[in-house]
């Protein structure tokens, strides 16, 4: 069945919650959920900023994993539980294309200390705010497959079908991690597309054998979950220019997190992007700018310059993950600024 579009989902979840459409302006709102789906009701601007920003933690999975996403979250206020994923495919022995056929389906109990990590933050979190797992791609996986120094690219195009198939494979074994960490507890999902840029892969071929399972993800996550953020990545591989973006538009997310700059010198138009994407944006700073590098008043400085030109309904947070060493009183810093710009700088 096809799902509501965001603004439909924004309303009736807000009703559902206790919080009438018409409300979505009240000043306090109850919960951190609330405040998300008050910018996913695209009918009225927004006051309040929601803010999130990302990094890696030194404890990937296990008791201490939990503990570092708690106390990162707390710490920063952000406004949703973002976790991490941190679940390596096995290495596989790809010496040509057809070895491609190797791949399996990964079911899920491989991802089950990944889905005990989601599990025991929506324990504590639940009622508080949304709890959105990252999902990696179908490509990365692939690349998780060969392991690092191995030319993917190559290896694809010496048996386009073959490397399609273990694409495929991929995508149905990250559906199987989706289903279970939706059972155990997750809201919906941080859909991490990666390779639609043309360097990863030739077009073509990722036209061909790759999008629609890349897309497939992002389909499972839509069906399952009740808010999702398709998070367009270029690392390693800028997009060209913002029409690259576009082509992503098609992809069902309630949320869209996007690159800010491209290959040709040109920069993104978050106003713009919105009315393509005909969702909201999250994004507006660059994770290795002035939020890494700066000080909080540098970075308080950006922070105007992105919500002056911001559509109504934004949140803001970086275009990818920010180094590991970010200093997190410095983006709790930001986001409290970000949750009250708009009441401070009312013309």
């Amino acid at each position: 069945m096809k799902k509501m579009n965001s603004k439909l989902i924004a309303v009736a979840l807000l009703a559902a919650t206790g919080v009438q459409a018409a409300d979505a302006q009240s000043p306090v709102a109850n919960s951190k959920r609330e405040r998300i789906l008050q910018v996913l009701d695209q009918s009225r601007p927004n006051e309040y900023v929601p803010a999130a920003f990302f990094l890696h933690f030194d404890n990937k999975l296990g008791h201490k994993a939990v503990e570092d996403h708690r106390n990162f979250y707390r710490a920063t206020g952000m406004d949703f539980v973002k976790v991490f994923y941190e679940i390596v495919v096995p290495r596989i022995e790809i010496k040509s294309g057809s070895d491609w056929e190797k791949v399996p389906v990964y079911g899920e109990d491989f991802f089950a200390p990944q889905v005990a990590v989601i599990e025991d933050l929506t324990n504590e979190f639940k009622g508080e705010a949304f709890i959105l797992p990252t999902v990696y791609s179908p490509l990365a996986l692939a690349q998780q497959t060969l392991g690092p120094g191995k030319d993917l690219k190559k290896l694809a195009e010496q048996n386009p079908a073959a490397f399609g198939k273990a694409v495929k494979n991929l995508a149905l074994s990250i559906e199987n991690y989706l289903r279970s960490a939706r059972k155990h507890g997750a809201d919906g999902f941080y859909v991490s597309s990666q390779g639609g840029d043309g360097n990863s892969l030739p077009l073509k071929l990722w036209n061909e054998h790759v999008r629609q399972w890349d897309k497939y993800v992002s389909e499972v996550a839509d069906e399952i979950g009740e808010v999702n953020i398709l998070h367009i990545c270029d690392y390693g591989a800028s997009f060209k220019n913002a029409e690259a973006l576009y082509a992503f538009a098609d992809y069902p997310a309630s949320i869209i997190n996007v690159p800010l700059n491209f290959s040709d010198g040109t920069t993104l138009n978050l106003k713009e992007a919105q009315q393509r994407f005909r969702r909201p944006i999250f994004g507006g700073l660059e994770r290795l700018g002035v939020i890494a590098t700066g000080t909080v008043e540098e970075a308080k400085a950006q922070v105007d310059k992105v919500l002056e030109n911001a559509p109504a309904n934004f949140i803001l947070g970086a275009d990818c993950t920010v180094p590991g060493e970010t200093d997190w009183d410095k983006l709790r810093a930001i986001i409290d600024y970000a949750h009250d710009w708009r009441k401070i700088h009312k013309k």
